[in-house]
């Protein structure tokens, strides 16, 4: 059995390795600017709440970052590997491998919110939403009765980004 101490060195050094890692180049993938939606609400916390459900239970989870890295990872790795092959072989450099499996990334993630994501929009929601259309004389569409596509401002808010050393 193996002990886990509790050792201030151990842990500068772990803090030391996270802080590197920070400044090596990396691609970040999702909500990643924090624009307003309404007072005191961001996309952030749209996408939070979204990605992990209301605390009150009342707007259930419906992931769309967890759940595409998850059903994607194998394909996202192959394409990592595939990256990385270029990068040895001089035909990209880092930045520009990382930019592409970014924007993979991304349009996966637009396509888990396109193709629609369990569990579907309550009755009591679907109701609310065509009362809200008839108000705005819009037509109903199929697309109105998918979670998360109503605006498009949230799957428009996925955006990939290099950050750490150029």
């Amino acid at each position: 059995m193996k002990y886990v101490k509790d050792d201030k060195r151990e842990q500068q050094r772990i803090e030391k390795v996270l802080q590197k890692m920070a400044r090596a180049p990396h691609v970040a993938v999702g909500i990643l600017q924090d624009e307003a939606v309404a007072d005191n609400f961001s996309m952030v916390d749209l996408a939070l709440v979204h990605e992990f459900g209301s605390k009150d239970g009342h707007i259930p989870q419906r992931s769309f970052i967890r759940s595409t890295c998850d059903a994607k990872r194998n394909e996202h790795i192959k394409l990592s590997d595939i990256l990385q092959s270029k990068i040895i072989e001089g035909k990209l450099n880092p930045r520009q491998a990382l930019g592409q499996l970014g924007e993979v990334v991304e349009k996966d993630m637009v396509q888990t919110i396109n193709h629609g994501i369990e569990p579907g929009l309550a009755d009591s929601t679907k109701k609310a939403k065509i009362r809200s259309l008839k108000k705005q004389k819009k037509k109903l569409t199929g697309v109105g009765f998918k979670p998360l596509i109503e605006s498009g401002r949230l799957k428009g808010s996925i955006k990939h980004e290099i950050r750490g050393a150029s």
